[in-house]
């Protein structure tokens, strides 16, 4: 088959596509609307569109003319394929501009003709990084060909004092009055978890797929909560992290810890006992404050 690359948004519109298919373990001839596909990853029908037809010049969709989209094959045979998409070329220059941002080693404000100096390479290449971060929430466009990196935990001290806050919150919003447990979508979490695990064991996981997983959980539990408030806190909490924790889950075992912690989190939730949830949710935070961040490693490893 030939090699495709595509952008960070179309792979991940076409990953999510896949989830999707295993995680309701859709039958072979399932249909596949784009309208329902656009609702369940938060897409307009644009990339949907793009996605399916990827997904049909590899086979696993069948297109038929005034018929629409079916699947070829089980979901449940998705989950060993490896799809032959290689990933966009930017990936190294993305992650090197984000550890630079992440170990003060860049400026909040910053031209594109200064970036293309520092890294050595094209305005088209960089644009199109910069692009990929954009969408990525990390970076915004300014005047003329400049950029600024958007508000993030690169500090100790700031890393420490936003743990110290959702150790407040958080738990506490497991045990508001109007907390209402959601199990549908905690069992869309929980498969999420354990394909995450699969996918970890198979070295295809990102750090930027490990986070999103991790941060849709955290929001889903303070969405729980009906708490407005808990809610918007959270996820502000989640865009300031984000850049920071990209690196943090750098090998299985630490993405097994997580997902067992989490999962945990939710068993004592669907046993109804949110006593336990909280007091699991403070523990795992209290945890996960002690891994050590990109800014915190030692000087001998800042290479740029």
């Amino acid at each position: 088959m030939r090699d495709t690359t595509l952008t960070r948004v179309q792979s991940d519109v076409v990953a999510k596509i896949i989830d999707y298919i295993r995680r309701e373990k859709l039958p072979a001839d399932s249909r596949l609307t784009e309208s329902q596909l656009a609702e369940e990853v938060g897409v307009s029908r644009s990339p949907i569109r793009a996605a399916l037809q990827l997904l049909t010049d590899k086979g696993i969709v069948i297109s038929a003319a005034n018929k629409g989209h079916y699947l070829a094959r089980d979901g449940s045979t998705l989950d060993a394929l490896d799809l032959p998409i290689s990933p966009p070329p930017d990936v190294s220059l993305y992650d090197r501009i984000a550890m630079d941002r992440m170990r003060d080693r860049v400026p909040e404000q910053f031209t594109e003709a200064s970036f293309m100096r520092r890294y050595e390479v094209s305005r088209a290449q960089l644009v199109r990084t910069l692009t990929k971060m954009s969408q990525d929430g990390l970076v915004r466009r300014s005047t003329g060909h400049g950029w600024i990196f958007m508000p993030s935990l690169n500090s100790a001290e700031a890393y420490a004092a936003s743990y110290r806050f959702r150790i407040i919150v958080e738990p506490a919003g497991l045990m508001e009055a109007t907390f209402l447990l959601d199990r549908p979508t905690m069992e869309r979490c929980r498969e999420a978890h354990e394909q995450m695990l699969i996918r970890a064991k198979s070295g295809k996981l990102s750090g930027r797929e490990i986070f999103d997983t991790n941060a849709k959980f955290h929001e889903m539990l303070a969405i729980m909560s009906g708490n407005r408030f808990i809610a918007q806190a959270v996820e502000q909490q989640n865009r300031l992290r984000q850049l920071s924790e990209y690196y943090v889950y750098d090998d299985e075992d630490r993405i097994q810890t997580l997902v067992r912690e989490h999962c945990e989190i939710m068993d004592a939730l669907s046993a109804r006992d949110q006593i336990w949830a909280a007091t699991l949710l403070r523990r795992h935070l209290e945890i996960a404050s002690r891994l050590v961040p990109p800014f915190a490693k030692s000087n001998s490893e800042r290479t740029a």
